[in-house]
């Protein structure tokens, strides 16, 4: 078993040797859930990646729950952590220039200058280097997606011809969408931390949290009244901001964050109904659909390749 150990030295006047006992007195600080090459997974970031997760499965089926909700979890962040070695190894680190630019960017977008986001995310709760250490992280990974996994992925002709046909001509047009709505305050200051709170309610859903009741406690658009239930919508019935997405989502996938003029949204897309449609009607629809496949294909493709070269070791309790 690994452990983090925190060696304290007792304070002594110079040129005096210490008792033996007061030389280090070492605490358990953290538990090492995984190692991962060089690199270490603490169980405390376990649970402050998934931390709902785990206690819901905890909740309903017990300590073999809690113990397989671990594993899940500990599986993405192996993979994360593979991810950032590679990102490391390609030298495809994010700048500080970079961060700064996509910084001013998003201030900008929300009417605020950086000093005001930061007042603003720190008036939530949000400390600003936390804050810049995520968005360097989600940055971080959109760099490894466009330079790794794009380049595997090209779509032809032939392709979208056998994804229309495997679906006997017939394709998803009725999307069941559950929601989560973040009302945009009338104050430009506060609308950082309304996308702040989104992108944490989009993490806990994609992280398994149940996304109903995240509604329930959360939406402002009565959606959460029943069940975070949004309806049934067919193609271009939903604003232009969530039509695409939702028509090239997968059943059960929670969404990014998405803006509109007077809020944010978080989607999950519940189910899909078909209707027939002919091949250059839904090629678009299609071309979306078959190019995130693949890419959620390729991206477990590299996770094994990757995994099988590591040296990783799970420390987790049996």
């Amino acid at each position: 078993m690994y452990w983090l150990l925190a060696a304290a030295l007792a304070a002594e006047p110079e040129g005096t040797t210490p008792p033996a006992s007061a030389v280090v007195q070492a605490h358990i600080l953290d538990r090492v859930a995984a190692s991962v090459n060089d690199d270490i997974i603490t169980l405390s970031e376990l649970y402050e990646f998934g931390g709902p997760f785990i206690e819901e499965r905890s909740g309903t089926e017990g300590v073999a729950g809690r113990k397989a909700a671990e594993r899940e979890v500990l599986e993405r962040l192996i993979a994360r952590k593979l991810v950032d070695q590679e990102i490391d190894a390609l030298k495809l680190d994010v700048t500080e220039q970079e961060l700064d630019r996509t910084i001013d960017d998003i201030a900008q977008r929300n009417g605020l200058d950086r000093e005001s986001l930061r007042a603003e995310l720190e008036r939530q709760g949000m400390g600003w280097e936390m804050y810049r250490s995520q968005l360097q992280g989600d940055l971080r990974q959109m760099k490894f997606a466009q330079s790794v996994l794009r380049p595997r992925v090209n779509i032809t002709e032939d392709e979208l011809r056998d994804a229309y046909n495997r679906l006997g001509s017939n394709i998803p047009r009725l999307a069941k969408v559950q929601a989560i709505f973040l009302l945009f305050p009338t104050d430009p200051a506060g609308k950082a931390a309304v996308l702040a709170k989104a992108k944490l309610l989009s993490d806990q859903a994609m992280g398994g949290a149940d996304f109903a009741k995240l509604s329930a406690e959360n939406d402002e658009a009565g959606f959460g009244a029943q069940g975070g239930e949004m309806g049934s919508f067919a193609v271009g019935e939903l604003v232009p901001e969530l039509d695409r997405l939702v028509f090239g989502m997968q059943v059960g996938q929670v969404s990014a964050p998405v803006e509109v003029a007077t809020g944010v949204f978080v989607v999950r897309l519940q189910d899909l109904e078909s209707s027939a449609a002919d091949f250059e009607t839904v090629k678009a629809q299609l071309q979306e659909q078959v190019f995130e496949a693949r890419m959620t294909e390729e991206q477990e493709r590299w996770f094994q390749q990757a995994r099988g070269k590591a040296t990783i070791r799970i420390l987790l309790p049996e």
